[in-house]
């Protein structure tokens, strides 16, 4: 079953006309981690997954300001990113995201 979400939220999120914003649910907020993330479709969608996986109930606002930091501070650099587990080694790595990281792991 939540493969079947996922493969969903994967779908319509890629198939979203441009200029139209999606509201942002928990799901659509990991693709759009995995887009501004990955490299590859396979990496995307792996690091979408991941990241739906680590949601918690009642933690959204907690989550979305870690996947904003990650994306401002780790994306887009050098390293390659393909898992979720990599956003966290590399925030630790370079001193980053360390208050959020924090906020959402102590989050319940």
């Amino acid at each position: 079953m939540r493969r079947a979400a996922f493969a969903f939220a994967v779908i319509w999120s890629l198939s979203a006309c441009k200029g139209k914003e999606a509201p942002k649910t928990p799901d659509t907020r990991c693709v759009q981690l995995g887009k501004a993330c990955a490299d590859t479709d396979k990496h995307i969608a792996k690091l979408a997954e991941d990241c739906m996986m680590a949601n918690k109930p009642n933690c959204g606002d907690k989550a979305s300001a870690l996947y904003d930091c990650y994306e401002k501070e780790l994306c887009g650099k050098a390293d390659k990113i393909w898992a979720l587990q990599d956003l966290g080694v590399l925030a630790d790595r370079n001193g980053k995201c360390a208050a959020e990281k924090t906020a959402f792991k102590d989050c319940k």
